[in-house]
């Protein structure tokens, strides 16, 4: 187990160090400008994503659940039946990425038109791309499926000789040739080789259970970055969205690298909620390593602080002006240790709660969002108010915990849950 984890971790650091590297290079060439028009068909995309209805999250616990109890066939049943309808929004949503390029070659705005073709295999992918994932559920299958984002993020790579020559066009180009690559290489690597089924019990079944589990992950993430995106778009220009873009794959290394120690952690939290049934208990599991990484995470914030002034201004030139917002991102890594104890809510099974925390800080952020942008505060204060959201969010699921775990009522979930 050990070593499948090591290789899986391993092939994710990769493929993740491959495409920072390839990022950097590509800002060389396209400026803040290009980047924010390029990061425009990005946002579509995030908002898409809800479109799986959950298939995503029901499938990785029906597949291995009767995977384990022998029953290969109910396994195949329900992921033939959620394949029918990924095939379907994954044509619908490239059918429209289709009519909205050919609009913008007709009123001549190539840099959109060829942006929404590369954006096509780009929302396949996230979709049919997402549903194989689910499907990888033994150990030397995730070996295979981090294989294939290695192989993906190879294949993205070779096109960095031609963005001197391409620029903008290049990065479209990157897009396409990394998207269908990793597609066509899970594809040939799926473990379930099965074809689409019309079944609405069985599609309804997954849905039913994957639907609660990823409403709440959907609004913490998916809608919250792209709702970011769509106001810094709206308030302050393509310019400044694509310094953000910038400044968003900062925050995305630094949450990588603090979701590789709390994913050990979010075990051993479901390992003790399964053996005791008590909250409390796992409050003790995690209270120590959230509180200990976040301390650490403080001078590894501090060092990026410092540097990131000297580093940007040699690697990427074109973006000294997101200096300030790569700053700010480098708080994500604090507050995802800080949010480590929420697991415990998806512990106990407790939906419900998972998403009055991520619904309470989303509102949160758009309405502080709203009032600094009306006092006319720039770019940054909507990262502020961002982070100010998500500790709203934290806030409401650590009270939610804690009536859990006190409460006489929260007891008797306990009860029920042993």
């Amino acid at each position: 187990m050990f070593r499948i984890i090591a290789a899986f971790a391993s092939g994710n650091i990769a493929a993740m160090a491959l495409g920072t590297l390839g990022s950097l290079v590509q800002a060389r060439y396209v400026g803040p400008e290009d980047m924010g028009i390029f990061r425009t068909f990005g946002i579509a995309v995030g908002y898409l994503t809800f479109l799986h209805l959950g298939v995503f999250d029901g499938l990785q616990r029906e597949i291995p659940l009767q995977l384990g109890r022998g029953e290969r066939a109910k396994a195949e049943k329900a992921a033939s039946a959620c394949l029918a309808w990924i095939l379907v929004i994954s044509a619908v949503c490239a059918t429209a990425f289709l009519v909205l390029a050919l609009r913008a070659a007709r009123n001549g705005e190539w840099k959109q038109a060829v942006g929404w073709l590369a954006y096509m295999p780009l929302i396949v992918s996230t979709f049919y791309g997402g549903y194989l994932g689910t499907t990888f559920r033994t150990g030397q299958q995730f070996v295979l499926l981090a294989k294939s984002a290695v192989i993906a993020a190879v294949a993205g790579s070779l096109v960095l000789p031609l963005m001197p020559l391409l620029g903008y066009f290049g990065a479209c180009l990157r897009t396409v040739v990394s998207s269908i690559t990793g597609l066509l290489v899970m594809h040939r690597m799926r473990p379930l080789k099965i074809r689409p089924r019309l079944d609405w019990h069985g599609f309804r079944e997954v849905v039913r259970i994957g639907l609660p589990l990823s409403g709440a992950g959907y609004v913490a993430t998916s809608l919250w970055v792209s709702m970011e995106g769509t106001f810094i778009l709206a308030w302050y220009g393509a310019n400044m969205l694509g310094l953000y873009a910038m400044a968003a794959l900062v925050r995305s290394v630094v949450v990588q690298l603090a979701q590789n120690v709390n994913q050990v952690v979010n075990v051993r939290v479901c390992e003790q909620y399964g053996r005791s049934g008590r909250v409390e208990d796992c409050v003790r599991v995690v209270l120590k390593p959230a509180a200990l990484s976040m301390l650490g995470s403080l001078p590894v914030v501090a060092i990026g602080w410092l540097a990131l002034p000297w580093v940007v201004p040699l690697l990427t030139p074109k973006y000294v002006g997101a200096i300030h917002l790569m700053q700010l991102m480098l708080l994500a890594m604090p507050m995802a240790f800080l949010s480590l104890p929420v697991t415990i809510l998806w512990a106990t099974g407790r939906r419900v709660d998972c998403f009055a925390g991520a619904s309470v800080g989303l509102v949160v952020f758009v309405g502080f969002a709203t009032v600094l942008h009306k006092s006319g505060s720039g770019a940054n204060s909507l990262i502020i108010a961002s982070m100010v959201g998500q500790l709203a969010s934290i806030s409401v699921s650590f009270l939610l915990i804690l009536r859990l775990a006190l409460s006489p009522w929260g007891h008797a979930i306990q009860q029920e849950a042993r």
